[in-house]
């Protein structure tokens, strides 16, 4: 006798004996606001730096400014007690190493380059992982969204993280290509403002591409929730004390 298996009203919220228990970050941590303020304080930093030291000298202002801020917003997520995972202390040497570079060389070359440069790795690593049979993106996505065990065991699930892992990279690998270009025909300020300005609305465009994308496709899993349905129930539980969630009934 089989087992039987998961009726279509079963949802994916209910307990999970074989869940690995992997943790959910919070979405609401970081804003668009994050990346108006960079660019604000790179253009602040400077100006104000040419009128301070002469012109051609704000370079190194900003770059202080945007690396001083991107700090900040680390260690002040740490006091207020938020998780910052296991990435954001790597991303907090990398912003203070690539500071450094920048300002004792003084060249947006180098400074803008060593981004770029991280953006090829990425890519690469991106797209590696896919050939491999281990798409980076069935890692990273249940530490967003917490899908069961029974629903990342479906081949579904392992072929559309596998897409998402290729579109990842490809976007990565184009920017990079689009960064390079641009960097070479502008000026420093003026390379913050248009890379910010076109990465915004291409990131958005793929992101919700992707997002529709992997709707339709994980919706078909037998006995999956459904990808926006998750997410309303996420958003709801996001608002209530810990112990009114329904994760805490269950405890």
């Amino acid at each position: 006798m089989t087992d039987a298996q998961p009726s279509d009203t079963e949802h994916d919220e209910t307990p999970d004996p074989e869940d690995d228990g992997a943790p959910v970050v919070s979405l609401g941590g970081a804003s668009s606001w994050d990346s108006l303020i960079l660019i604000g304080l790179f253009l602040l930093g400077e100006n104000l730096g040419d009128r301070i030291q002469g012109e051609g000298a704000g370079l190194k202002w900003a770059i202080a400014a945007v690396s001083a801020f991107g700090v900040y917003s680390i260690i002040k997520r740490y006091r207020r007690g938020l998780p910052i995972g296991k990435f954001l202390p790597i991303i907090l040497v990398y912003l203070i190493v690539r500071g450094t570079i920048g300002i004792v060389f003084d060249s947006a070359d180098v400074y803008f380059g060593i981004g770029i440069g991280t953006k090829v790795l990425v890519g690469l690593v991106l797209a590696g992982s896919v050939l491999i049979g281990r798409p980076l993106m069935a890692t990273l996505v249940p530490y967003v969204l917490p899908f069961k065990s029974r629903t990342k065991a479906h081949p579904t699930w392992l072929s559309t993280m596998s897409h998402l892992t290729i579109v990842a990279a490809a976007f990565q690998l184009l920017t990079a290509v689009w960064d390079v270009w641009l960097l070479q025909r502008s000026s420093a300020s003026g390379y913050v403002v248009i890379r910010s300005a076109v990465g915004m609305v291409s990131g958005f465009t793929v992101f919700f591409g992707a997002f529709f994308y992997a709707r339709r496709r994980l919706d078909t899993i037998p006995g999956f929730e459904g990808l926006m349905e998750m997410l309303e129930r996420l958003a709801t539980d996001w608002g209530k004390p810990a112990d009114e969630t329904p994760e805490a009934g269950r405890a």
